[in-house]
């Protein structure tokens, strides 16, 4: 009733229920969990992106799923999502239930919840301010996996400091990643890579897909990445539309569209068809399914707009900033660029990452057309910008979301909107009375 109420008035609603809700009883998570498969998304990027793969793979393959799509990933939100599908007696309407989790709040919910899998997307420094380095957040979740021993892990074999939490614990894995015949996706950049979690070497890589994903080893110990269960082994194609690859996992390869672009996606594809395996479900519902995903609440999300077309791409560090980059650089044809930037409590305060992201690379594409800066922090992205070698002829500094689309509708090339969260919903808000995208729980 409480989420009912605060929706009508054009709230969300995610967290409040669940607060009540735990008030009457701190560990209320476990009464609809106990009778439900669940399957935990957590990690740094593509958290919500791959909760809706499996998602639909679920429900393409005839399963009744719950999903938290309101993004709410805290324990409070969890709370108010799960029980909000209940019934009167507290019995929930779905046996599956796809939730994504903050990796601080893992270690809250995956004991009250004791999930069937736990899936990790990848970890990079993010939200400086509140987790400092890549290696306190990899301790975050290890806390949650300690307290779920029964749960099987679905892992980035490339990644480091994924890896590295399958390492004393009793935990079932499934491995997942790119095969080194890929080639670079990306820049590297191994600032995230740490040092081999054995002995404190520093890493060596037999190849690179991007940043410091790839096929690690430590020259001394010999610790080095696990080779995937699940493996894409070539992307044959990429558009706006989606990527064409090839995907290999019980001993069978073969030809898969996966309807979001971009390599990123790829991997959240890759860890869609991990999950669904660690479920005990066949492979093929989630590799048939990845032709009919459709994009997540701000992530690849299109608008059409006066005649044109807008892609909404969430950033907010510089790992999936610098991806996004060589997505929209990608395609040769004209397009325009809207960055947006805000540093409130949804963003992290601490927007210094924007000195390590590579604005270097869209700057100096020959396609850009114009740029326009956005957000509560759009003089000092602009500012970014202009050091990057952006035009400042090409550039307009835009303080309202409405005038800015009011100009985006005249615009007669691709616009890829880049903002980070807190951004993306006021951006939303402004651009939805126009191209009719629904909210997140509609």
């Amino acid at each position: 009733m409480i989420r009912t109420v605060l929706r009508k008035t054009g709230r969300g609603g995610t967290a409040l229920p669940g607060t009540v809700a735990m008030k009457i009883s701190r560990n209320i998570l476990s009464v609809p969990a106990k009778d439900m498969e669940i399957v935990l998304v957590t990690g740094t990027n593509g958290k919500t992106t791959t909760c809706n793969m499996i998602e639909h793979a679920l429900t393409d393959g005839g399963h009744d799923c719950h999903r938290d799509k309101s993004g709410a990933n805290l324990l409070h939100g969890i709370t108010s999502d799960l029980l909000c599908d209940t019934n009167w007696l507290g019995k929930p309407n779905s046996h599956y239930a796809v939730l994504e989790v903050d990796e601080a709040a893992l270690k809250q919910v995956a004991p009250l919840i004791h999930p069937k899998a736990i899936v990790v997307t990848n970890l990079f420094t993010d939200q400086a301010d509140r987790f400092g380095s890549v290696e306190n957040t990899r301790k975050e979740i290890k806390k949650g996996i300690l307290l779920s021993p029964d749960s099987v892990l679905v892992l980035n074999a490339q990644d480091t400091q994924s890896a590295a939490l399958a390492l004393g614990v009793p935990n079932k894995v499934i491995w997942y990643g790119l095969d080194g015949s890929v080639g670079e996706q990306g820049d590297v950049d191994l600032s995230d890579a740490g040092k081999c979690p054995k002995c404190g070497s520093a890493y060596e890589y037999d190849y690179h897909i991007y940043a410091h994903l790839g096929g690690f080893r430590c020259p001394k110990c010999g610790y080095a990445h696990h080779e995937p269960d699940v493996t894409v082994t070539s992307i044959d194609k990429m558009d706006t539309s989606g990527s064409t690859i090839h995907l290999r996992t019980d001993g069978k390869e073969e030809e898969v569209f996966v309807a979001l672009p971009a390599v990123y996606n790829v991997y959240n594809a890759a860890a869609c068809v991990g999950a669904i395996k660690a479920m005990g479900l066949p492979a093929s519902e989630a590799i048939q399914s990845l032709a009919t995903v459709q994009s997540a609440f701000g992530r690849m999300e299109t608008f059409e707009l006066g005649g044109n077309v807008l892609q909404m791409i969430l950033v907010k560090n510089p790992a999936g900033c610098n991806q996004a980059f060589t997505y929209v650089t990608s395609f040769g044809d004209p397009f325009n660029a809207v960055l947006c930037l805000n540093n409130r409590t949804g963003d992290g305060h601490d927007f210094s990452w924007i000195e390590n992201t590579d604005y270097e690379k869209l700057c100096a594409d020959p396609h850009l057309q114009k740029l326009y800066v956005c957000g509560d922090r759009a003089q000092d992205l602009y500012d970014r910008l202009l050091r990057a070698g952006a035009h400042q002829e090409n550039m307009e500094l835009v303080t309202d979301y409405s005038k800015l689309v009011d100009e985006l509708e005249q615009e007669t090339c691709t616009t890829f909107l880049l903002p980070n969260y807190t951004a993306m919903m006021e951006l939303r808000m402004a651009l939805s009375p126009k191209t009719g995208n629904k909210e997140f729980w509609e």
